[in-house]
C-alpha cells in the first residue's frame, strides 16, 4: 500500500510539471511578432523633389502601415523621424534634421517582423549660410537688400574696401558700389532701376548706384522728423520711411511729409495697402499697423500685437518681414530661435525651433521662398547672411 501511494505522488508530480511547462509566463521575442503579417511597403514621398531636415511635413504612401499612430516608425539614414498621423496607406511624418541627397528612408510597424522596402530621398538644410564672410578679410555685413535677379546686396563694414557688396545666387562675392561718407548702413531697400536706398540712423536718406559711392537722396530738420531707421515702397514708388517719433513719405518727386507716432520705429513694411512697422512704444516692444490712403495722409495706427505682453517681456524687435500668405515675421534679439510668426488670426509661434542660433541684424525676403536674415556677431558666431527655406514666397516687393 505504501508503494502504492509512492507511485501516485510521482505520478501527479510529473504531469504538474509537465503541464507547468506548457504555459510559459515569460513568452520570447519571436511571440510578439507576427510571422504571418505583411511587412509595410513604401509607394511614393511627397512632395516628390525634396523637404527640408527638421521641417518639412512629409506625405508617405504606402500599404500595410498601421492605422494606430503610435505603432509607426520611420527611420532616416537610422534616425527616426516623428510619425503625425497615420492610415494604413499613409504616414505623416516630420524627419530628424538629418542633411543628405540620398536618405534612407525606411518603415517599420509593431510586432511585424521586417521592415519595408528603402526608398533613397532628398532633406535639404533649412537655413544655409550664403558666403562665409570673415570680419578679417570680407568683412562684415549689416543691412541686405535682394534684386529681381536673387542677387543679394549688402553693407559691408571693413577697414580696407567697404561698400556694398553682392552675392549672387552661386555664392561669389563682389563689390557692387564703393563706400561713401558712411560706415557701414544699417538698411538697404532695392528700388527701381537696381537704385538701392539706405538708412543708417540720422536724418537722410542715401541713393547708391552700381559702381558708384553713396550720395544723399533726400535730407531733413529735426522739426520735420527725427532719424531714419528703415523704409519701404508703395505700390505707386511712394519712399515710406520708420524714424523715431515720425513716418515719412517721400514721393518721386522728393515730396516729404511726416506723420507723427508714438514711438521709434525699428523696421517698417508695406503690405495690403498699409504700412507694419515695429517700434519701441512706451517701453513696450509693438507691432504696428498703419492704413495708407495716400502719400500725404494716412490712418490711425493701431497696436497690431503687443509683443512685450504676449511673448516676452525682454526680447528687442529688430526687424520686419512679410510672407504672401499675411503670416509676418519678426527678427529679434533672442539669441536660439531668434525668428518669430505672428499669423494673421494673431497667434504666434517661433520659426523652426532648434535651427536658427544667434540673432536677427536684418530679414529681407527675396523673389521666391527665401528668407535672408543678417546673423549677428556672437560669441559662438561670426556675422554673417543666413538664406532661410521658408517653402513658399514674400509679398509682393514694388521696389524691384
Amino acid at each position: 500500500m505504501i508503494k502504492l501511494y509512492k507511485y501516485l505522488s510521482l505520478t501527479i508530480l510529473a504531469a504538474f510539471l509537465v503541464t507547468g511547462c506548457n504555459e510559459d509566463p515569460n513568452p520570447g521575442l519571436d511571440d510578439l511578432i507576427s510571422p504571418s503579417t505583411t511587412p509595410p511597403s513604401i509607394s511614393t514621398i511627397e512632395p516628390s523633389s525634396g523637404g527640408l531636415a527638421g521641417i518639412t511635413v512629409l506625405t508617405i504612401n504606402g500599404s500595410n502601415f498601421s492605422s494606430d499612430q503610435s505603432k509607426n516608425a520611420v527611420f532616416f539614414n537610422g534616425v527616426k523621424g516623428e510619425v503625425l498621423s497615420a492610415t494604413s496607406t499613409q504616414l505623416k511624418v516630420r524627419p530628424p534634421n538629418v542633411i543628405s541627397d540620398s536618405v534612407q528612408v525606411k518603415a517599420s510597424v509593431f510586432k511585424v517582423e521586417d521592415f519595408s522596402n528603402i526608398v533613397f530621398y532628398k532633406l535639404a538644410p533649412a537655413a544655409v549660410e550664403i558666403f562665409e564672410f570673415d570680419p578679417a578679410n570680407s568683412g562684415t555685413p549689416y543691412g541686405i537688400t535682394v534684386d529681381a535677379n536673387e542677387n543679394v546686396y549688402t553693407s559691408v563694414a571693413k577697414q580696407t574696401g567697404a561698400g556694398i557688396y553682392k552675392v549672387d545666387p552661386q555664392g561669389t562675392l563682389s563689390l557692387w558700389a564703393p563706400k561713401g561718407a558712411e560706415s557701414f548702413f544699417s538698411s538697404l531697400t532695392m528700388g527701381p532701376s537696381d537704385v538701392i536706398y539706405a538708412t543708417r540712423r540720422v536724418r537722410a536718406i542715401f541713393q547708391v548706384s552700381e559702381g558708384i559711392a553713396s550720395s544723399t537722396y533726400v535730407t531733413y530738420t529735426a522739426s520735420i522728423g527725427g532719424a531714419a531707421s528703415d523704409s519701404d515702397f508703395d505700390q505707386n514708388l511712394n519712399l515710406w520711411v520708420g524714424a523715431n517719433g515720425n513716418i515719412l513719405s517721400i514721393t518721386p518727386a522728393k515730396v516729404i511729409q511726416a506723420f507723427p507716432f508714438d514711438g521709434n520705429i525699428n523696421a517698417i513694411k508695406i503690405f495690403n495697402g498699409a504700412i507694419y512697422a515695429i517700434a519701441a512704444s512706451n517701453n513696450q516692444q509693438i507691432l504696428w499697423k498703419v492704413p495708407i490712403i495716400s502719400a500725404d495722409n494716412i490712418g490711425t495706427p493701431e497696436v497690431y500685437f503687443n509683443f512685450t505682453s504676449e511673448v516676452d517681456s525682454v526680447i528687442k524687435l529688430n526687424d520686419i518681414s512679410i510672407a504672401a500668405d499675411g503670416d509676418i515675421y519678426i527678427g529679434t534679439d533672442a539669441k536660439e530661435d531668434p525668428i518669430y510668426v505672428i499669423h494673421p488670426d494673431k497667434s504666434f509661434e517661433q520659426l523652426y525651433p532648434g535651427i536658427i542660433k544667434s540673432t536677427v541684424n536684418s530679414l529681407c525676403w527675396g523673389t521666391g521662398n527665401y528668407l535672408y536674415m543678417t546673423r549677428n556677431l556672437s560669441n559662438d558666431f561670426t556675422q554673417t547672411i543666413i538664406r532661410i527655406d521658408m517653402e513658399k514666397p514674400g509679398a509682393p516687393y514694388f521696389g524691384r
